[in-house]
């Protein structure tokens, strides 16, 4: 019978708290059972290819087709979509200020012309002069003579309003256009807000204009070649080209004019002939080939994603199911649950990276991982459950191939005995060797059973055996310490390192509060046969035990066991209450200096379990005896803060704490002295409700009480009287005054 009266309390609770307790672990599972599903139907390649039929081959086999099927046809899409692309004319836009551009650099430079005619005349030094363009020697000089700036100036400008009001580009682009066979072109004028289909032969080039420039030129001043020369040079500076092409405007509307064109449907009836054996594969019927793949493949998704949903789904409902009923502890913490899910994902990755390169055999797969790390990380009852469940999670990626699913299964078991006693990171070869050699065992019969060659039997076990010993348990060790820091967990590997006695923390106890320290060996001793004898993590709790009270460091004096020589208590000249509150900060102290010293949190629970909300009796009646008439002295206020044990193991420490402190103030320490305060601090803690949270039964209290018994006996044994050999008045007395010299003397 279990002792759990808050077991009994729970169901007073309403249940829609309970539903909302659940969400959190419920999601975690979901999530965990979607991203499992996702794993086992992932495949390398995007869909299956028929690479028996090949173009311009015979087809090896008739094939109709199974169903029917309106399918795009990809290839005439494209071919009508790329037409009717081509169909959007080029689009260009116009430079709106490139006139005004021009004419600024012409009114720029001719006043840097007439500033310089105007203070020097033809004599200035025309390499000083700071024009906008480019220009020779000749034509600034030229343009410096009388007269000959005006009429330069009046000849640009009919040439700019002649030829910049046109559309004109750069000839590259003309050529460009020439090689596309464009006819016309969109051009869009940003000031204006407005866009113009123009023909492109009546699109100039910069060359034609500077062309045309010239004739003109030469119509007009068919005699006077220095000014032709003068104007022309700077109209061919000024000249840039108004009309920019816009590469993105363009690829915008053909690919609008491209997606309006609608896909080109065909279908295949169904049965209909797709191709014939001994007919060559041509392109089209390639193409219908890859169209019926591509839907079979959509349907054996659809199918194997449902399928598999179901098969892991049922799997993780019934671990669900298993942890309310038997675990609810750790399924309620979401710590546990994303270790649990997290290992179980990472194992299911690595079995199928196996599966998906072929180089790897699938015998290689570490079936065990999961189940071995949560069997030293949580405890072995999880680790069964997890290897059953990877069992059935790894069936629909090997096609459900029975003597992997034994494999797994047997592997994860034997995994789980041995790491019952994993104490030393040595120990994990022989764990190697245990899940190695269950793998090979299981398939080797399988294979027998089979009847294959022996050579080749021989082969598929060994890849068991270097599942099990040669990756298995490699990258168990070393994502052990990892996981144990991520999720801050303890194993019994880092708790034998734990219980070295050099431990700087105790180390500090011993000289600082010498007296606690030999009450947590004490206590240590004690706790750990007791849970020995009810099979509860004895080593676990002895290091929790020699933790558990570090808070007394802090103020060892005010502690019984650190008072040994002196006269009198510090207690005496507190009040009840203060003495109350310096012996309860102990837990705080001990909380702050574990963390201090990164303790993990396995072993942080045992300095507050152990005190669980027990009353500090002593500085209550204290309090009882002092308080006046009429005062009222409420328990609680001496209680401690809590929480109760939630373990066996903390408990045991409680009982074990309470009773090896109560053993010191007996006057005549006899058997039935000792068993009768033993029974006494058990009962006491039963009644006050500190073992409700744990899940000690009363089979296990009477355990615990004969334990404490057993152990208290032998601490307090006696010893029978040696009779002496000599009088009294002839007994050498080693502390008198000069007695070691006088033994010289008479030696």
């Amino acid at each position: 019978m279990s002792v759990n009266r808050s077991h009994l309390l729970s169901k007073k609770e309403n249940s829609p708290s309970r539903g909302l307790a659940l969400m959190k672990p419920a999601g975690l599972f979901i999530f965990s059972f979607l991203l499992a599903s996702l794993v086992i139907v992932f495949e390398r390649e995007p869909y299956m290819r028929w690479h028996e039929f090949v173009v311009g081959e015979p087809a090896p086999r008739t094939l109709f087709s199974p169903f029917k099927l309106l399918y795009e046809n990809e290839k005439d899409t494209a071919l009508l979509r790329q037409e009717k692309g081509r169909q959007v004319p080029l689009v260009f836009r116009k430079h709106p200020k490139a006139l005004d551009q021009a004419g600024a650099k012409i009114e720029i430079l001719f006043s840097v012309l007439h500033q310089a005619k105007e203070k020097s005349g033809s004599d200035t030094k025309l390499d000083e002069l700071k024009l906008p363009i480019m220009m020779s020697y000749d034509s600034i000089k030229f343009l410096l003579e009388k007269n000959a700036l005006e009429e330069a100036r009046k000849h640009l400008e009919t040439l700019l309003e002649r030829f910049l009001n046109q559309e004109v580009i750069d000839d590259q682009t003309k050529l460009g256009l020439s090689d596309l066979k464009a006819n016309e072109v969109l051009v869009l004028n940003q000031e204006l807000k407005s866009e113009k289909l123009v023909a492109v032969k009546q699109i100039a080039a910069i060359r034609d204009v500077a062309n045309a420039a010239g004739e003109s030129l030469k119509q007009e001043l068919p005699k006077d070649h220095r000014m032709q020369d003068a104007v022309l040079e700077i109209f061919n500076q000024v000249l840039h080209p108004n009309l920019m092409f816009d590469l993105k405007e363009t690829k915008v509307r053909r690919a609008k004019a491209e997606a309006s064109v609608p896909p080109v449907q065909e279908e295949i009836k169904k049965d209909e002939l797709v191709v014939q054996r001994g007919m060559l594969i041509t392109a089209e019927a390639k193409m219908r080939l890859e169209v019926i793949q591509k839907e079979l493949l959509k349907q054996k998704v659809k199918n194997t994603l449902l399928a598999v949903s179901l098969f892991v789904f049922l799997a993780y409902l019934l671990m669900f199911f298993y942890l309310y009923f038997f675990e609810r502890r750790i399924l309620m913490s979401l710590r546990y649950e994303v270790l649990i899910h997290g290992t179980l994902l990472l194992s299911l990755g690595f079995c199928k990276a196996f599966v998906l390169w072929p180089i790897f055999s699938i015998y290689l797969m570490p079936v065990a991982l999961a189940p071995l790390l949560l069997a030293l990380l949580v405890n072995p009852r999880i680790g069964f459950l997890s290897g059953a469940v990877l069992a059935v999670l790894i069936a629909p990626m090997t096609d459900f191939n029975p003597e992997l699913m034994a494999a797994a299964w047997f592997a994860s078991a034997a995994s789980i005995f041995a790491t019952l006693r994993v104490r030393k990171r040595i120990h994990f070869l022989k764990v190697g060797l245990v899940i190695g050699l269950t793998e090979f065992l299981v398939i080797f019969s399988f294979q027998v059973f089979q009847e294959l060659p022996f050579n080749e039997v021989l082969l598929l076990a060994s890849y068991g055996m270097a599942s099990g010993f040669l990756i298995t348990t490699p990258v168990a060790f070393l994502l052990l310490p990892v996981l144990e820091w991520i999720f801050n967990l303890t194993t019994d590997v880092t708790l034998l390192e734990l219980s070295d006695l050099n431990h700087p923390l105790l180390k500090r106890m011993i000289v600082e509060a010498p007296g606690t320290y030999h009450h947590s060996l004490v206590v240590s001793t004690l706790a750990e046969s007791a849970c020995e004898s009810i099979g509860a993590n004895a080593l676990l709790a002895r290091v929790g035990a020699y933790f558990h009270d570090i808070g007394k460091i802090a103020r060892a004096r005010y502690f019984t066991e650190n008072q040994a020589y002196q006269s009198a208590s510090r207690h005496e000249k507190l009040s009840p209450t203060m003495s109350c509150l310096l012996i309860m900060n102990h837990v705080k102290d001990g909380l702050e200096l574990g963390r201090r010293y990164k303790l993990k949190d396995r072993i942080l629970q045992f300095i507050p379990e152990h005190q669980g909300t027990g009353v500090i009796y002593y500085f209550y009646r204290k309090a009882l005896e002092a308080a006046k008439a009429g005062e009222q002295v409420r328990v609680e206020d001496f209680r401690y803060p809590g929480p109760k044990p939630q373990s066996k193991e903390t408990a045991v420490v409680m009982l074990a704490d309470s009773t090896e402190a109560a053993s010191r103030s007996l006057k005549d320490p006899s058997p039935e002295s000792i068993r009768q305060l033993v029974r006494k601090i058990i009962n006491d803690k039963f009644i006050d409700g500190q073992l409700d949270e744990c899940t000690l039964s009363l089979r296990d209290l009477h355990k615990i009480q004969e334990s404490f018994i057993r152990n208290l006996m032998a601490i307090f044994h006696t010893r029978v009287t040696y009779p002496t050999t000599l009088e009294k008045s002839e007994q050498p007395n080693l502390f008198a005054e000069d007695q070691f010299s006088k033994s010289r003397v008479n030696g």
